[in-house]
């Protein structure tokens, strides 16, 4: 254990990290118990209300981590060796999308399906096999078009968010005074974040204030077409927090963040009343409620003590936050299975509210012990391209002719592996006597050694 790294690490940004991945699994539960097909009103008892608290809290998850990732990249700067660090999230992307990729070819594969369970693999892998889910190009493109792992859109915006990171930073950082960030965060609150308070209003029917459900036309007060770059927005209230932090107590901060989540949960209530739960712009991530909760929540999990904490504990939260990435995009397998047996056995919705404390946390630890394995074969094939890349730096630097050959004979080693691997779904014949009478057969009908047909045996006798 790296005892000097644990002592310089903030344990209060592991413990952030970890609860931005604890909602996102929860805003799962509600995607996948039916919620937002339900009415939202008191016929169905108080449960309602209360999920629909919940759903309203759980809304800090993405922006939590977009403002996380302001705090701790807002000093980075722009450099060669800065572009090196989005290496382990892509790394686990990819297998992410493999073990994502697997899953779906079995679980959406009835024949498959039932193969698996009854343990019976000849079925199961021809039937994958017939249906096409893993061939080679299919992968490629569900991994280019971030669909192979089916909540990866996160990472397609990251990428993007990591590439302009040093730029936010050189615009964040170049201003001079405290005063001018305070206008840059609030500029761009204003472009995405504040038309989700004017834009969401009818001033057409008087009716429309007492009974918002009834139509779904609203006026736009203020401009929204920037929007779409709150992720921005978010990465600036992080620089800004950990640059100057907030002048609020912390009892201050804990009362404001109750009272906006009584206020922003009462209202979507009301604006949902008779109808299905409204994921309206003022609930989405840009949304003002969501920006509220999740500024105010990062606010106090940042204040938390925990330089007593005992290394240990400490440890344990280092490892669980470095798997976060891991938990959120492998969530998709468990909430696969274990909300198809929920919804299967418990068949009222409202019904499935206590099961959140069974299924969130159930889907978060089998997450995390899947993302610890790919983390650990992340790192593994990390430490074998830094060796590989150690390698060609040494061979660049030898004087002799040959210097290369060493280099050119792996690569092709590895491109004869890559092309075994890829012709045993084609199978190998063991018997000679069914090629010895094609060969002459096709040679009869027209065709001709080199051009036609290409083995091994055709060159033998030049040896002699």
């Amino acid at each position: 254990m790296d005892l000097k790294r644990l002592e310089r690490r903030d344990t209060a940004l592991d413990i952030t990290r970890i609860v931005a991945v604890f909602t996102v699994l929860s805003v799962h539960f509600f995607l996948h118990n039916g919620f937002y097909s339900e009415t939202v009103n008191e016929q169905l008892g108080p449960q309602m209300y209360i999920m629909v608290m919940m759903r309203t809290l759980f809304g800090v998850c993405v922006p939590m981590f977009m403002i996380l990732t302001g705090y701790l990249m807002s000093k980075k700067e722009l450099s060669a060796g800065y572009y090196k660090g989005i290496r382990k999230t892509l790394v686990l992307f990819v297998l992410a999308t493999i073990a994502c990729i697997l899953f779906k070819a079995v679980h959406n594969n009835s024949v498959a399906y039932e193969a698996f369970y009854s343990f019976d693999l000849k079925t199961l892998f021809t039937a994958v096999k017939d249906s096409g889910d893993l061939e080679f190009k299919k992968f490629l493109l569900q991994t280019l078009d971030f669909t192979g792992a089916n909540y990866s859109w996160y990472i397609e915006m990251y990428i993007g968010l990591f590439l302009i990171a040093p730029f936010l930073n050189l615009a964040f950082n170049k201003l001079k005074s405290k005063r001018q960030q305070q206008v840059l965060v609030a500029t761009f609150i204003f472009l995405t974040m504040i038309p989700t308070v004017f834009n969401i209003f009818n001033f057409d029917t008087a009716t429309w204030w007492t009974t918002p459900t009834e139509n779904d036309t609203y006026q736009k007060l203020v401009p929204a077409w920037w929007m779409g770059v709150y992720p921005v927005t978010y990465y600036f209230i992080g620089a800004y927090i950990r640059k100057h932090g907030v002048k609020l107590k912390t009892g201050t901060v804990a009362v404001m963040f109750a009272v906006s989540l009584f206020l922003i949960g009462s209202f979507s209530w009301f604006r949902s009343y008779n109808t299905t739960f409204k994921s309206s712009t003022y609930v989405y991530w840009y949304g003002f409620g969501p920006c509220i909760l999740s500024t105010l929540l990062f606010i106090m999990l940042t204040r938390i003590k925990t330089k007593s904490w005992h290394p240990g504990v400490k440890l344990v939260l280092w490892k669980i936050s470095d798997w976060a990435l891991g938990i959120y995009l492998l969530s998709f397998i468990f909430d696969s299975i274990i909300y198809k047996e929920l919804c299967a056995k418990v068949p009222v919705m409202v019904d499935r509210l206590p099961f959140y404390f069974l299924t969130v946390p159930l889907c978060f630890i089998c997450s995390a012990a899947l993302s610890a394995l790919l983390n650990l074969l992340a790192a593994g094939i990390l430490r074998l391209i830094d060796a590989l890349i150690e390698y060609i730096k040494k061979q660049r630097l030898r004087k002799d002719k040959d210097k290369w050959q060493d280099v050119l004979f792996i690569a092709l080693m590895v491109g004869a592996l890559a092309f075994s691997v890829w012709k045993l779904s084609y199978g190998f014949g063991g018997n000679d006597e069914a090629f010895y009478l094609t060969i002459p057969h096709r040679l009869t009908l027209g065709d001709a050694m080199f051009a036609d047909e290409w083995h091994l045996s055709q060159l033998s006798g030049l040896a002699f």
